[in-house]
């Protein structure tokens, strides 16, 4: 394992910053349709990635869609005229993948990369050093990464990229590709969301992160509720705001649901892990995440309910760093 594990190291600082491939940019990966959530008449399909950009058409709800890239706030459609344009996540429903050998079911996000912070860097807006500041990161933290792009390694931060300088980044940790290139210490998948300073809050993430790092046996499933319940005081939570159906409220142990949304969309990159239940937030979901990439929790209909069929233990890592909560998912031993 440790001449495989450094082969594939190796591998990825040969290709590190090579530029990204646009995520199926030149076909159609998901159809879909205009959500019905909204009570707005109509959808605006934007010229750009801007709203205040041009409204190249007004679509009704249920009409269909053909999505040809996925970004952190919005998907790329072709129009029946052959036109690119570009409607906010949050006002569409995905209804299929076309060719699932080939791309991931909507919204999963595969993170092939990680980093393990050795330095103090920044998290930048755009791939220059004058853009704003999103994040900054000291020794510890770890962060799941899309891959390296014009010299900047590029991540997804809330609901846009964020980048950090390649200068400041000793090496790009790679997760498995497969499940035989997995161990115990290359994961089979990661995630990181990331969460702003309320000292409660972060208490508290801190807390479920302990609960659910955990090794799984085959067979076996995990209660997110029931696991790192109850959210009390005598548990080691604090009073924070708590995000339910959209609306936002003050309790012990709010902020699990981020928790459990970092959790799920690490789970969903795995083929050998059903998820039995899972509820996202209200029309707009939670803005620490791309739209429909959330799970909540905290309540008997807000669970989050999966399952390892793999033949293998599974061993589930989480932590918080800064601002960055950071899951991997490992096999056991």
């Amino acid at each position: 394992m440790k001449k495989f594990t450094a082969f594939l190291l190796a591998f990825v600082l040969l290709i590190s910053c090579l530029p990204l491939q646009a995520f199926a940019a030149d076909k159609v990966i998901y159809r879909g349709i205009v959500t019905h959530r909204f009570k707005d008449s109509y959808t605006k399909v934007y010229a750009r990635m801007d709203k205040n950009s041009k409204a190249l058409k007004f679509l009704d709800p249920g009409n269909k869609i053909n999505i040809t890239a996925l970004y952190p706030e919005w998907v790329e459609v072709v129009l029946n005229d052959g036109k690119t344009g570009y409607i906010i996540r949050q006002r569409i429903d995905v209804t299929e993948t076309v060719n699932p050998e080939d791309n991931p079911p909507y919204p999963v996000w595969v993170q092939p990369y990680y980093l393990e912070i050795d330095r103090t860097v920044e998290v930048k807006s755009d791939k220059d050093p004058a853009s704003e500041t999103l994040s900054t990161l000291t020794d510890g933290a770890r962060v799941a990464v899309l891959g390296c792009e014009d010299g900047w390694v590029k991540l997804i931060f809330h609901r846009q990229y964020g980048y950090i300088n390649s200068n400041d980044v000793s090496e790009m940790l790679p997760v498995a590709p497969d499940d035989m290139a997995a161990g115990t210490d290359v994961p089979l998948a990661v995630f990181t969301s990331f969460y702003n300073d309320n000292e409660s809050r972060i208490n508290n993430l801190r807390v479920a992160c302990g609960y659910i790092s955990k090794t799984m046996q085959p067979g076996e499933s995990m209660n997110f509720n029931a696991t790192v319940s109850p959210f009390s005081k005598e548990n080691g939570y604090m009073p924070a705001p708590v995000l339910v159906d959209g609306e936002l409220s003050e309790g012990y142990g709010g902020g699990n649901c981020q928790v459990s949304s970092t959790l799920w969309d690490a789970l969903m990159q795995l083929q050998g892990i059903t998820v039995t239940m899972r509820k996202p937030h209200g029309n707009s979901g939670a803005s620490y995440l791309p739209h429909g990439m959330d799970a909540s929790s905290g309540r008997d209909d807000l669970n989050l309910i999966f399952r390892n069929d793999y033949s293998f233990p599974i061993r589930i890592d989480a932590s918080c760093h800064d601002n960055a909560l950071f899951v991997a998912i490992y096999k056991g031993e």
